[in-house]
Parts: C-alpha cells; sequence; structure tokens
C-alpha cells in the first residue's frame, strides 16, 4: 500500500534529478490560505434513529490550511504541488452519523512533473487534477471527479461556494497537453491501483487510493479557441465509466453570457438502491450485501444551461438549469425513504416483540451502510433527483474595507426541498479577510436536502492569504 502511495513521487525525483537539476531548482510557494472559523451546527429531526441521536446541534473550530508550490528544473521541466489540511474540534460529543469530536484530515491534491516537449506540447506525470465545465452549480463536461474525502463538520466555509476546492484530488496518472491554433488537446490515462471491497463507509474513511484510483479511466478532450463567439468542448471518457460530453459558452451580448452543456453515457454513472431487493427486504425480510449497484445497461443523459449577466459593476447573476435521466423519480425516492424508515426501527411492526433485540444491531448496521451510501453520491458530485434549477449572485470586489457578498440557492424541481448559501466577506490589510456567512437546507424529512436533518450552519472566521 505504502509503496504505491509513493511511486508517483519516486518517479517525479527521477525525473528532476538528472544532473545538477536540484542544484539549479527554482522553487517557490505560488499561493494559499490559512485560518480559523467558528460554525454553529443546527440540526433537527431525522430518518435516522439509533440510541444516540444521528446528529447534534453542535460549537465546532476549525483551523485550515491549503498552499501551492512549484519548482522548475531548466528550461523543460516544472513541478506543481498542492496539499491542505483541516482539524476540527467539536464542543459536545457529536451524533451518530456524524466525525469524532477530535478530527483532522490532510489531502495531496495535486503532485504534477510537466516536461515541455515542444513550445506548444507538454507531457505530465504524477496526481493530476483536471476539472472542466462553464457552469456554477453541476458541470456535465466536469467527467473526472473524485469523491471527496473531506470531514462532514469541517467543511471550510473561507471559500464560500467553492468549498469543494479545499478538498479536491487528483487522480494518479500521466497526461499531454498540446496547444495549437484551433485549439487545445488533452489526453489523460488514470490506471486502476486499487479495487473496492464492500463499501460499507462514507468516502472519508476511504483510503485515497480508493478516491482517486479506484477505477481505470481513459480521458480526451478538444477546447475549440478559432470561434470568435462560442467555443465548444468535447470530451470523452472510457473504462469502467463511459461518457461522451459536449459544451459551449460565449457572450449573448457584451453582458449576458449563455453556457450549455450535455452528457451522455453508457448506463448509470452511480450506485442506485435496487428499488425491487428495497422492497422484498421491507415485506419479507430478504437480505443482501449489495443492495447498491450501477446499472451498465441502457442509455444516460445530462444537461446543464446557464445564464449569467455582469454588471458594469461587476455583480454577476446568474440561473442555471440541471436535469439527469438517472435520477431517482417520485416512486423510485419514496422506495429509498420507505426503507430507510423500515430499517430505521419501521421493522418493529413486522416482527415478534422477542425477536428486536435479536434483529436490532443487524438493522442498525445495515442504517449506517445505506447512511454511508446516500452521503457518498453527494462526495461523488452527483445529485439523486431528476430536475434542478439554481439561482445565485455576487460581487467582485477586493478593496479593502468594502463587504463582498454572494448568494446562492438550489431547488430540487420535485420534491422542492432547497440548499441556501449566504457568505459575506471584508478583505482587510496585510493580506487579511474576515467572512461569515449561513449555510442552510430547507425541506421535508424525507426530501433530498433534508434527508440527514441538517437544517444549517452559521460561520465566522478569519483568512490570510498568500
Amino acid at each position: 500500500m505504502n509503496h504505491i502511495n509513493r511511486l508517483p513521487l519516486a518517479g517525479l525525483m527521477l525525473l528532476a534529478c538528472g544532473g545538477n537539476a536540484w542544484a539549479a531548482a527554482e522553487c517557490r510557494l505560488q499561493r494559499g490560505f490559512a485560518g480559523v472559523e467558528g460554525v454553529a451546527a443546527l440540526t433537527s429531526g431525522s430518518l435516522w434513529k439509533f440510541d444516540d441521536p444521528a446528529f447534534r446541534n453542535n460549537a465546532i473550530a476549525n483551523l485550515y490550511l491549503t498552499s501551492v508550490a512549484r519548482c522548475t528544473l531548466g528550461e523543460t521541466l516544472s513541478i506543481k504541488g498542492q496539499a491542505s489540511g483541516a482539524y476540527t474540534q467539536q464542543a459536545r460529543r457529536p451524533g451518530e452519523l456524524e466525525d469524532k469530536q477530535r478530527q483532522g484530515v490532510a489531502i495531496l491534491n495535486e503532485l504534477v512533473a510537466s516536461l515541455a516537449v515542444r513550445d506548444n506540447f507538454y507531457l505530465d506525470l504524477g496526481k493530476l487534477r483536471h476539472t472542466s465545465g462553464y457552469l456554477f452549480s453541476r458541470s456535465p463536461l466536469d467527467l473526472l471527479r473524485n469523491f471527496s474525502g473531506g470531514l462532514r463538520t469541517a467543511r471550510v466555509y473561507a471559500t464560500g461556494d467553492s468549498w469543494r476546492g479545499l478538498y479536491d484530488e487528483g487522480s494518479y496518472g500521466t497526461g499531454g497537453t498540446l496547444y495549437r491554433k484551433e485549439g487545445t488537446y488533452t489526453v489523460a490515462v488514470l490506471p486502476r491501483l486499487k479495487r473496492f471491497p464492500q463499501r460499507s463507509e462514507a468516502a472519508s474513511e476511504w483510503d485515497a487510493l480508493l478516491r482517486t484510483n479506484g477505477s481505470e479511466r481513459y480521458y480526451a478532450s478538444y477546447t475549440s479557441t478559432g470561434l470568435n463567439t462560442f467555443n465548444p468542448t468535447v470530451s470523452l471518457l472510457a473504462g469502467q465509466q463511459k461518457t461522451l460530453a459536449l459544451g459551449a459558452s460565449g457572450n449573448l451580448t457584451d453582458n449576458l453570457i449563455l453556457s450549455i452543456e450535455g452528457a451522455v453515457s453508457h448506463g448509470e454513472t452511480w450506485r442506485h438502491l435496487d428499488s425491487r431487493y428495497a422492497r422484498d427486504m421491507r415485506e419479507d425480510l430478504a437480505y443482501r450485501e449489495e443492495a447498491y449497484r450501477i446499472n451498465g445497461k441502457g442509455i444516460e443523459g445530462e444537461l446543464g444551461i446557464g445564464l449569467r449577466y455582469t454588471t458594469a459593476e461587476q455583480t454577476e447573476f446568474g440561473v442555471e438549469y440541471y436535469g439527469q435521466s438517472q435520477g431517482y423519480s417520485r416512486s423510485e425516492w419514496r422506495n429509498n425513504t420507505d426503507t430507510i424508515r423500515f430499517i430505521n426501527g419501521g421493522y418493529a411492526d413486522r416482527l415478534d416483540p422477542f425477536w428486536l433485540p435479536v434483529v436490532r444491531d443487524s438493522f442498525q448496521q445495515y442504517s449506517r451502510l445505506m447512511a454511508a451510501e446516500t452521503t457518498n453520491v453527494s462526495r461523488g458530485g452527483n445529485l439523486f433527483g431528476k430536475h434542478y434549477l439554481t439561482f445565485y449572485t455576487r460581487t467582485n470586489k477586493e478593496r479593502v474595507g468594502e463587504i463582498d457578498w454572494s448568494v446562492s440557492s438550489m431547488a430540487n424541481l420535485v420534491d422542492y426541498s432547497t440548499v441556501l448559501n449566504v457568505h459575506l466577506r471584508a478583505p482587510m490589510k496585510n493580506n487579511i479577510e474576515l467572512y461569515a456567512g449561513a449555510a442552510a437546507s430547507f425541506g421535508r424529512r424525507d426530501s433530498e436536502f433534508s434527508i440527514f436533518g441538517e437544517k444549517g450552519n452559521l460561520y465566522a472566521g478569519m483568512r490570510i492569504s498568500w
């Protein structure tokens, strides 16, 4: 295991150590930030029932750090890396489905050796991170997302709506980029370095290689730069998942931008609850280890459309629609929540009281498995439903003493549950920034954004950037 983790780094060192390369190396920190924040976590009733509450109201302190460094070795070779970390401490004992009272996480986001073969052609080796897409909320073009290894409690709010950036990890592999007059060509090969065992834990508990290289992926992308108004992108992903994605973004007017993205996949791309098995378990108490699976048959599609308007004062207003065919239908989602209720105490109505103490631990274990599978869909950057509408607005002020703000809201158009984020930041002197805000979810207890009963967080913090 440890040998696999060291292979990419060892390869980078071998590439860099020819001659007196290290002696002539120029290294510097490019950017980063560190800070501290306090969070008040507010919860409500949940479908998940254990001896202790699944979630608790709590006060939380987070410490966090992220930094990007780059070394240049000669004229053709460079190494870039990013690492992040967070440590959280909760005032009270957390709930059954939450993190430990004191817990930290360290993540190697990226570590890439880049060789300039020609002025317009680069080869990359190491832990590569590719992001793509034009949309604010959910981007069908972003085919190389990995599971987030961040703690549930230590969500760092300093970056506002882009909070996932602190925990985003690349994947070990190799790739290349070619820049030409008509556009940019990108390829990447990301091998599978570890096989998935039985999935019974949230992705934050997985080995890092499971999150980043749990499947083999072959990626190719082309972005046109030769058109005046729209610059389309086409991307292809092969391997365990097979997806073709198309997207384009461009100005309709000087202030109005239209973005469109779509993708088609061979089969589903994330694990779903087997509806037939779930019904059998509720009706006949049938048990099977793998209640979740990916249906590899048929064609699944997703579509995202967005409009963004920017004023002369650089204030942005945006609206986006996102839809996917593989999202749960109303009946499938009802089947999912009925099963959650059943394993969290509903089985007591079907059994003789004599047997309840005998089966109780088994059902609680299965409840944890369903909770892990549910949270892992979100950790993979996916949504459960079929149709969503997102609104957002934000300012772009960097002057000392001015208040910069952003507000975003995403609604599930089927069950009408909603998430709302409000973020305020005030740049100060010496690269110090103060910030505060709120993140909240609204909806019925059996709706997507309220299924865990987590209603929201209030937060305030300070960070210093470089």
